[in-house]
């Protein structure tokens, strides 16, 4: 099983952060950097992984609102795909 920890607690734009998580969670080139092309990347995956994905207390800017939506997708893709598992910490 791969096991990987996503940090966003550093972001404050949703580019930074989507190109965090295309480079993190190796997506390929095509990855559309967006919530839906997230969930697609995430139900598509068929080998075991866990991800602890770390969040701030409050978040910054345009992530105040954001990254409630980004943990959304990462939870429903957990449901969908039984080969994922999704942690969340909280910094």
């Amino acid at each position: 099983m791969n096991e990987i920890r996503l940090d966003l607690t550093q972001f404050e734009d949703k580019i930074s952060l989507h190109s965090y998580i295309k480079e993190t969670l190796s997506f390929p080139f095509y990855y559309g950097a967006n919530l839906d092309a997230l969930h697609d990347e995430l139900t598509s995956n068929t080998s075991e992984l866990s991800l602890t994905v770390v969040t701030p207390a409050q978040p910054k800017g345009a992530m105040e609102g954001y990254l409630p939506r980004v943990k959304r997708v990462f939870q429903d893709a957990a449901t969908e795909n039984y080969h994922l598992t999704v942690r969340f910490e909280e910094a």
